[in-house]
């Protein structure tokens, strides 16, 4: 008995312990939040190569695996089991290098040359644009203002005019030097990220041949710590994990890479302006549920009214009818039910993930809600069955404000 309570009370003490170590640690991150932000940016930008290297290495698993697979099942009678194994991964590395270079290499040589020239094309069309907007603003108020008002605003925008070209030429003759000192920083920084992709591309190959070894590390490492059946369920909810990010990510790269083509392509047979610029801004928003279509949507019509507003005009019902076909069509056939979250969560992750962290939580935010919501439902469920209360959710619904049976609903 003595033990008994012995031991009980040893554990209130160690977890008193442990919950007092736990308030000090958190006192003093709050207090040093500052040095702490410091020192994880310091971190994440030593491991920037290897974190490159890994979200590489996770988007050509799919990839490396066919080509390892289809390769192996082609060789391994001819040339045996082990030196088939070992072809087959040497030849599925060089595929997924080939891939890794042949993107880069089409945004160098195709993408960003037809960028520049719409980018150039709208700098020079915007101040005849302007120009044209302000005799048009002109004629308008001189037809229906008094001529007082008339010559108080031009007066007006002539001062406002000759401000700011003063300020202009004082910013830039006081900020050469902190110009040149901008583009030193931008070349360096350019150079920094091309050799951290270098880099990455090297660690993504070594993640990807030694994917296995670093699982079976893993399984090893919580098998040690916990025990079988807790084992089995990390192992699981993992599982899902991957199974969550992989095809929803996977799914929405696809997804955007054909909305990009198909709203390149419509664009050029209907002659609309600056079709390589809204075509990458449309697909590269794409990548963002539910709001995406319409974050690129704006921009690129204005950047198209600004040369042909009657073009803008049917890039508007083009684009409409572009998002409606893969809401509909493209995007399920591609993505399915990868998620599992209603439309409400959908949104409600996105505006969160967005406002704390931008575009990268705008695109993470539904999966990562999505494995909160499986672990908590998955949860509550077995604590219902454990406790012989029904898990359906629709068991939990009433329509008694309404004076309707349940059953006659549902």
């Amino acid at each position: 008995m003595r033990e008994h309570i012995g031991k009980k009370y040893y554990k209130f003490a160690v977890s008193v312990l442990l919950a007092g170590i736990c308030v000090v640690i958190f006192y003093f991150m709050m207090k040093n939040l500052g040095a702490i932000g410091k020192g994880i940016s310091l971190v994440i930008k030593i491991i920037m190569p290897f974190i490159y290297g890994f979200v590489m290495a996770y988007l050509l698993s799919p990839l490396f695996n066919l080509v390892t697979r289809k390769i192996y099942h082609f060789t391994h009678k001819r040339l045996g089991k082990k030196r088939a194994f070992r072809l087959s991964k040497i030849l599925a590395s060089i595929a997924s290098v080939m891939v890794v270079v042949s993107i880069f290499a089409a945004v160098a040589v195709l993408l960003v040359p037809q960028l520049a020239g719409s980018v150039f094309s709208l700098v020079n069309v915007m101040p005849a644009r302007i120009e044209d907007f302000n005799k048009w603003l002109t004629e308008f108020i001189g037809n229906t203002a008094d001529p007082k008002i008339l010559k108080f605003i031009q007066n007006s925008v002539s001062n406002a005019t000759e401000y700011v070209v003063k300020i202009i030429k004082d910013s830039l003759m006081r900020g050469m030097g902190s110009y040149l000192e901008v583009i030193s920083k931008g070349v360096v920084a350019t150079l920094s990220t091309f050799l951290n992709l270098l880099i990455g591309i090297v660690a993504s190959l070594y993640f990807l041949n030694g994917k296995e070894k670093f699982k079976a590390q893993i399984k090893k490492l919580i098998y040690a710590v916990f025990n079988r059946d807790r084992a089995e369920s990390i192992f699981d909810f993992g599982n899902f994990v991957n199974r969550t990010f992989g095809g929803f990510i996977n799914g929405k790269i696809i997804d955007s890479i054909i909305i990009g083509m198909i709203c390149y392509v419509a664009m050029l047979i209907f002659r609309m302006p600056y079709a390589p610029l809204c075509s990458v801004i449309v697909g590269t928003t794409n990548v963002i549920p539910f709001f995406g279509p319409f974050i690129g949507a704006v921009p690129s019509i204005i950047i198209i009214a600004v040369n042909d507003p009657v073009k803008a005009a049917q890039f508007m019902v083009w684009i409409f009818v572009l998002q409606q076909f893969d809401g509909s069509v493209l995007g399920p056939k591609i993505l399915g039910e990868t998620t599992g979250l209603s439309s409400f969560w959908v949104m409600f992750a996105i505006v969160i993930g967005g406002g704390l962290f931008g575009f990268l939580g705008m695109l993470l935010g539904v999966p990562v809600l999505a494995v909160v919501y499986y672990y908590f439902k998955k949860n509550m469920e077995k604590r219902l069955v454990y406790k012989e209360m029904p898990p359906q959710t629709d068991e939990y619904i009433e329509f008694n404000k309404y004076d309707i049976d349940r059953k006659d609903i549902l």
